[in-house]
């Protein structure tokens, strides 16, 4: 499963993002992927942008596995609108992943049936940007509308719930097999964060 999302401009600074579930081909496990890709031309004809110039250059494109837990910071910072960073160190490559609230201005058409016509009023659209930034030049941003924001928390939420039965499949497997009972643990002092409890 895969979402995509297109915000091309006339500026040619737009970009596009895809939300992807896949499955992990060495243990089945259910794996989320953030894609982005810097927008390449602009048609003023058309009035349409394009991306594919850009597919095999790795200045314009940023790939990210997210974690499970990574999954549930966007959906709590999505559903509490706060800010969100986390930090990817992979082969020598280091990538930021940056959520952060802000509030579109919009409008509405209201009908006013005192006056019989329809009157614009303003209003507040509780909109997100992500920002995907691989070393320290290469940063492709994208602004979400809250329709847009629905669809990523609901991908986020399927494959949170693919993960757990994945992982509740496994420990009941774990549990059905024999030569797993009756291990040994080795007793290790654990060194646990400072808590306030």
């Amino acid at each position: 499963m895969s979402i995509q999302i297109y915000k091309p401009n006339s500026k040619n600074t737009g970009s596009a993002y895809t939300f992807s579930q896949s499955t992990s081909k060495t243990n089945g496990e259910p794996v989320f992927y953030i894609s982005a890709i810097a927008q390449h031309s602009w048609n003023d004809e058309k009035k349409t942008g394009s991306f594919a110039g850009n597919s095999k250059n790795p200045e314009k494109t940023i790939n990210v596995k997210i974690t499970p837990n990574e999954a549930g910071e966007f959906i709590s910072s999505f559903t509490d609108r706060r800010d969100f960073n986390t930090f990817h160190s992979y082969g020598g490559s280091n990538t930021t992943i940056k959520l952060s609230p802000w509030d579109k201005q919009g409008k509405i058409s209201k009908y006013n049936a005192s006056t019989k016509s329809f009157q614009d009023e303003k209003l507040i659209l509780p909109c997100f940007g992500i920002t995907l930034s691989k070393g320290k030049s290469n940063s492709i941003k994208i602004a979400l509308e809250p329709g847009e924001i629905e669809i990523v928390k609901r991908s986020l939420d399927l494959f949170l719930q693919e993960y757990v039965k994945f992982k509740s499949s496994e420990q009941k497997n774990y549990n059905q097999d024999p030569s797993s009972q009756g291990s040994e643990v080795e007793d290790t002092e654990l060194e646990a964060e400072e808590a306030p409890f």
